[in-house]
């Protein structure tokens, strides 16, 4: 076709007119002596610059969206549920998620926050470890548009209503921190994703990567501190359950400690007094250690002081503590205690032990022995039954009761105090005629001495009972 525009003018020389002289003799076009040869393949170029131009356009527009959506934001599922719910409409898919990697050796593809956005009503379809596993490895985008003959995943069973799956990973500082994936594309006759769609899907998941991280590092760090917030208040309670000062007893003097390994711990000591001339004396020691221990500790704290009130004798108040612990607590959950009653008026001591570490009674002679009457520890067995044994206290006789972290107190050579050690501090005080609460700070010293830069390995208890007069 031939389109001749030709310029018609007055005989005045001005501009009277035009006209048009069409002739099909090919694609030729004249325009004022300038020819543009228009064929058949320069307009289907010119269509699919267009094309580009315009899915550039439309890719800018879906990024700057992601970014005023994700920006100034730290609430990770939030920020999640955006990039997915972009990633989705941008890719013309059915579903997507971002699964978190967790920062572990052992397991380094555990999922550690997965969160997933749907188009539709469908059951939510979820990334298999066999994608995750070469993520891992490959830390590249993944198109997968024949599920079922893909020679990557031949030994794979994948889920029937998967179609095509289309990954990309989030990356930060060259490590993989999460991926992001879509699933079933819904436009095109076959369904399938497209190499732009594994660009921008790659783009979405660059840009993300950051912004995930630095959210989900925020949250982390929020968590601990709300944590510590917490154990700090637990620490306050639990130091306030403990007697704050030695009671002044007739004719005796006692004093006790506690220094807990962790914030909170699972030792226990109390004085507990039953009635004019009654003193119940307590030191336990709960499994394991931290806020679960600290929180049966204060359990048996609460179980001793309701039972102390109407019985006298410790085989009793152990059978029933017992009892009460073993129905309120698991199996791998005990205590270990102590428990002596104070007569005042007839300088006896009327005790019973719970597994406990075997106290000491130092006589006024220099000679020591050992309490060992009692039963199992606590919570193991119940209908339990405890032996009990009543003692003379003479004039200048002294018990000490302690804890395990006393004798386990380890050294940097990884070398515990011991025993030994102990009964020889313990005699030098005595020989000093030292009072229960210089001789309790001189055991608490020479752990710490022991123990040096070391961390505690347990926690450390201890009680002492001096007849003075």
């Amino acid at each position: 076709m031939v389109c001749e525009l030709e310029k018609q003018r007055g005989e005045n020389g001005s501009q009277s007119g035009f006209y048009f002289n069409l002739q099909l003799t090919g694609a030729t076009v004249t325009n004022a002596n300038l020819e543009i040869e228009l064929t058949t393949e320069y307009l289907q170029q010119l269509k699919k610059e267009n094309l580009h131009l315009r899915r550039a356009v439309d890719e800018l527009a879906i990024l700057n969206d992601l970014s005023l959506a994700i920006s100034g934001s730290l609430d990770s599922e939030k920020i999640m549920r955006s990039i997915i719910g972009k990633s989705i409409r941008a890719m013309e898919a059915e579903q997507g998620d971002i699964t978190l990697i967790a920062e572990d050796e052992q397991n380094p593809a555990q999922t550690l926050v997965r969160s997933m956005v749907s188009s539709s009503d469908r059951s939510p379809l979820h990334l298999n470890q066999n994608l995750r596993g070469w993520m891992q490895i490959n830390k590249k985008p993944l198109m997968i548009n024949e599920p079922e003959d893909d020679e990557r995943f031949r030994n794979v069973k994948w889920d029937p209503s998967i179609n095509s799956v289309l990954s990309a990973p989030l990356m930060v500082r060259s490590k993989l921190t999460g991926i992001l994936t879509v699933y079933n594309k819904t436009s095109g006759s076959d369904g399938h994703f497209t190499e732009s769609d594994q660009r921008l899907l790659s783009i979405i998941a660059a840009q993300s990567a950051q912004v995930v991280e630095t959210a989900r590092l925020y949250e982390e760090e929020e968590a601990y501190r709300f944590m510590r917030r917490e154990l700090d208040l637990a620490s306050e309670i639990q130091k306030k359950m403990l007697p704050a000062q030695a009671p002044q007893i007739d004719r005796f003097a006692v004093a006790g400690t506690n220094v807990t390994a962790r914030e909170v711990g699972g030792d226990y000591f109390d004085y507990i007094r039953m009635d004019d001339h009654r003193w119940a004396l307590c030191l336990g020691d709960i499994s394991g250690k931290g806020l679960p221990a600290s929180l049966l500790m204060s359990n048996l704290q609460a179980i001793l002081r309701g039972q102390v009130l109407h019985l006298l004798r410790p085989g009793e108040i152990l059978k029933m503590a017992n009892r009460q612990l073993f129905q309120s607590t698991g199996a791998e959950k005990f205590a270990t205690l102590f428990i002596a009653v104070l007569d005042t008026e007839a300088n006896t001591l009327h005790y019973s032990s719970a597994g406990h570490e075997y106290p000491f009674i130092f006589k006024n002679n220099g000679n020591y022995e050992r309490l060992s009457t009692g039963g199992l520890p606590l919570g193991i067995m119940n209908e339990q039954e405890y032996e009990e044994e009543i003692i003379n206290i003479s004039v200048g006789d002294t018990l000490f009761i302690f804890s395990d972290g006393v004798t386990d107190s380890i050294n940097p050579e990884e070398e515990m105090m011991g025993e030994h050690q102990l009964i020889e501090q313990l005699k030098g005080e005595l020989e000093k005629n030292s009072q229960p609460e210089d001789l309790i700070k001189s055991i608490l010293d020479a752990c710490l001495t022991h123990s040096g830069k070391e961390k505690l390995f347990d926690d450390i208890t201890a009680m002492a009972l001096r007849r003075n007069q």
